[in-house]
């Protein structure tokens, strides 16, 4: 409950410390964007952003480990051993946390924004890799396909998001006009970043209450 009421505060706090001339918005920012110091992203408010979005994901963590411990009995593996990419695409992301996207710091002798990128990247299909085996996991403990509704949301969700990023690419290519960053509407990458991470902490909020095997 108190890294719930930390990673809240802190996050909502950050977006509230967002100056008002940066103008922020879900269609043109990425989520990194209230953890940068840059002075124009988030200078007043991302140090806040940091402990936030830490409090965040200890708490995805718990519920990973919850997760993990209902992974028992014949048929339990694949469950178990998708825990291992699970939390490390956490820690990743952890450790991203702490090296913000930032053009003017530097981090290892490269600028931050660049190793804060590459690790967040490299994050994804790790994390997919560790969703994709706990759906398995599920699916041969006996959980019916039906009741894996939330795991085929989230594909349908990221195929379609990366659709439209792909499709956006093919239209600056013809168009040199057209911008490739942040891009426009339902093309928007970083609408589609803030979509796939608020349903991933509603999914894993839901693969931490529902046992594998429910509903057989």
């Amino acid at each position: 409950m108190a890294l719930a009421v930390v990673a809240m505060a802190g996050l909502g706090l950050a977006w509230g410390l967002y100056p008002a001339e940066n103008r922020y918005s879900i269609l043109t920012s990425t989520i990194s964007y209230l953890g940068s110091p840059d002075p124009d992203r988030n200078p007043h408010g991302w140090r806040i952003y940091q402990v936030g979005m830490t409090a965040l994901i200890l708490l995805t963590g718990s519920w990973l480990w919850r997760r993990h411990a209902g992974f028992v009995g014949r048929g339990s593996v694949l469950g178990r051993i998708g825990s291992a990419p699970l939390l490390l695409a956490m820690g990743m992301l952890l450790v991203s946390v702490w090296i913000p996207d930032s053009r003017t710091l530097e981090f290892l002798g490269e600028k931050a924004t660049r190793v804060h990128t590459r690790l967040a990247i490299l994050a994804i299909p790790v994390l997919g890799v560790g969703l994709t085996l706990d759906t398995v996991g599920r699916f041969v403990m006996g959980t019916r396909l039906v009741r894996l509704w939330p795991a085929f949301l989230f594909a349908a969700l990221v195929a379609f998001g990366f659709w439209k990023l792909a499709e956006w690419e093919s239209m600056c290519r013809a168009d040199r006009s057209l911008r490739h960053w942040p891009g426009d509407g339902l093309h928007s990458t970083p609408l589609w970043e803030w979509i796939t991470f608020l349903y991933l902490i509603g999914h894993m909020r839901w693969m931490s209450k529902t046992l594998p095997g429910d509903g057989r």
